[in-house]
């Protein structure tokens, strides 16, 4: 499969909360944990792939260090699950294509790529 990637991703774990208006009204609040993060989105695992729509957008809080939420907006851009060898899954989540970053979210995502944690 061809890689559509712009921007290099690195294995970061870093928490991720998605607000979610629902269709009869108010919010819904959730938290995951993401698998990558690069300068241009992040890979947030989970084994509910009913949650969101490809091309959906959401509000996303991404945390630096626990410091710090910073906040933004993403799209939908991917949902897998991969299965391993023995029929496992071994993967599964949503890609999230960060949309217009504001400054402050961009130096937080800059920090995050240079600490090299996991």
């Amino acid at each position: 499969m061809e890689e559509k990637r712009e921007n290099e991703r690195k294995a970061i774990t870093v928490t991720t909360i998605v607000r979610k208006m629902k269709p009869a009204g108010g919010q819904a609040i959730m938290e995951f944990c993401s698998r990558d993060l690069s300068r241009g989105g992040l890979f947030i695992s989970t084994e509910n792939l009913e949650l969101f729509d490809l091309g959906e957008e959401i509000d996303i809080l991404v945390d630096h260090n626990g410091e710090k939420y910073y906040e933004g907006t993403a799209e939908v851009v991917r949902s897998a699950r991969v299965f391993g060898e023995e029929g496992e899954i071994v993967d599964c989540g949503y890609g999230l294509m960060f949309l217009n970053p504001g400054e402050d979210f961009k130096a937080m995502l800059l920090a995050q790529l240079a600490a090299d944690k996991t």
